[in-house]
Formats: structure tokens, sequence, C-alpha cells
């Protein structure tokens, strides 16, 4: 059943014409969620000054909570006093699920940015950084897309350094929802469920700021997402998921994530 199932999915991801297909049931869905979803909304207040500014801003969260970042964008910008309409970004694989979610997001109103080693890697760190000097909001799950869970895998506190702009820990969580078991830990909101979106404390980082001071902010910026998740968890009457116990800078296979992809080669 299992590899019948990875066939589909490898078919759809391959095949245009079912990737598309796939595409829009997930922005159906979303749409979906977004109209039936009650979210309450929790900023820091330096989070909600940046987010009411014309200042561009990095938001980090966890993959395991990758869905309300799309679903609570539009209402977050109600809250902050901005136009509902106002575009969004992603930092997307181009592999084959993270591009059918690409053009997911494209149809629900949120613009990908595609980001992966080598050239292309390259022209994602140019691309993020001319969007978020021009103002804009980039969200990106730091712990990849491999894991492991909830491990700040590098990268995020680079592209803040080499932008000049804060970044921000954003975690969504929800009463009624089903959560996969997934090597994230994918939590899925269901229907008319009630759910918050938090917006923790921004870190910026120093323009000289070497390796070491990186990933101390990194693990800073690990600490308070996990400690924000528990938060948000506990507030929808959850028990907190808890980080993997793996190493950190190692994925589950050795792979590395998105960011540290992205700006590996700049």
């Amino acid at each position: 059943m299992k590899d019948t199932v990875m066939g589909m999915l490898k078919r759809i991801g391959l095949d245009q014409v079912w990737r598309q297909h796939g595409a829009r049931v997930i922005a159906t869905v979303l749409e979906f969620l977004h109209k039936t979803c009650r979210m309450e909304f929790d900023l820091h207040p330096q989070a909600h000054a940046i987010m009411t500014s014309d200042e561009g801003i990095l938001i980090g969260y966890w993959h395991g909570r990758l869905l309300f970042m799309p679903l609570g964008w539009r209402d977050l910008l109600k809250v902050v006093g901005k136009d509902p309409k106002t575009i969004g970004y992603s930092l997307s694989s181009p592999h084959r699920d993270g591009a059918i979610m690409a053009d997911a997001l494209k149809m629900f109103g949120v613009k990908p940015i595609m980001g992966a080693s080598g050239k292309r890697g390259v022209e994602a760190f140019g691309e993020i950084r001319r969007t978020v000097k021009e103002g804009g909001c980039i969200a990106i799950a730091v712990d990849g897309g491999k894991g492991p869970r909830q491990r700040v895998q590098g990268g995020i506190m680079f592209l803040a350094k080499h932008t000049g702009r804060a970044v921000v820990p954003a975690i969504g969580s929800c009463q009624w929802g089903r959560q996969l078991n997934t090597w994230d830990r994918l939590l899925i909101p269901f229907p008319w469920t009630n759910g918050v979106l938090m917006m923790g404390a921004p870190i910026r980082v120093p323009k000289d700021a070497d390796r070491d001071e990186l990933a101390r902010l990194d693990q800073q910026f690990e600490d308070a997402l996990n400690a924000l998740v528990a938060e948000a968890d506990l507030r929808c009457g959850r028990a907190p998921t808890p980080p993997a116990a793996h190493a950190r800078w190692a994925g589950s296979q050795g792979q590395v994530s998105r960011t540290d992809r992205v700006v590996r080669r700049v």
C-alpha cells in the first residue's frame, strides 16, 4: 500500500498536469480552512511594530507548522492594519513535494522563492535580499525539508546579516487537528477549529557577526522558537511537540537544509 501511494505521489510530481491538479487541491483545502478556522493572533510588541512598518522581515518557523503560515497571512495583515491582498513570500524547495506546494501557494496568493544548491541557490539568495530590502516578508522553514525536527539548520542568521533585516520566530497551533507521524510531525488543522498564531521577539544580526556569533544566534532562535511552539500547543490544549534528539547541524541522513543550501555557495 505504501509503495502504491509513493508511486502515485512520484507520478504527480513528475507529470505537469497531475502536479497542477495536486496543487489545485491543496490550494482549495487551504482556502476552505482559511474560511472555517478561527485564529487568534499573539504578537510580541517588537514584532508587531515591524509588521506595521514598511520594513522587510524574515519569518522563521518549523516545517511541521507550515500550513499555519499561509492560513494566517491575510488575517495577520488585517491585525497590523495592512491590505490583506499584500503579497507574502515563502522559500520553497524546487524538488517534487516542494514544487507542488509552491504551485499551491501561488494559487493561494503567496509567492514562492525557489531555493536549492548550485546556481539556483545563488539566485534565490539574491531574490531574497532584493525582496526584503524592498519591504517584503519572507517565511522560511528553519529546520529545512528533511530535519532534524525543530533544529535550526543554519542560514537564517546569515540571511539576516546580509540583508540587515530582523528575524522573527512564528508558530501556529490549533485545538482540533491531526498530527502526522512524519519526521516533522506535521500538524493539519481541522475545519472550524480554534487556533493561535504567535510571533516572538525579533533578533537582529550585527553586520560584523562572525561564524561563532551566527551559530550562537541560531541556537538562541532555536530555543525561542521551541519555547513558542510549546506555549502555542499548551494554549490549544495540546501536548507540546518536542524537538528531535539529533545533533545540531546534521539531518537525519546527513542532509542540509534549504536555507543552508541557499547560502553555502554565496
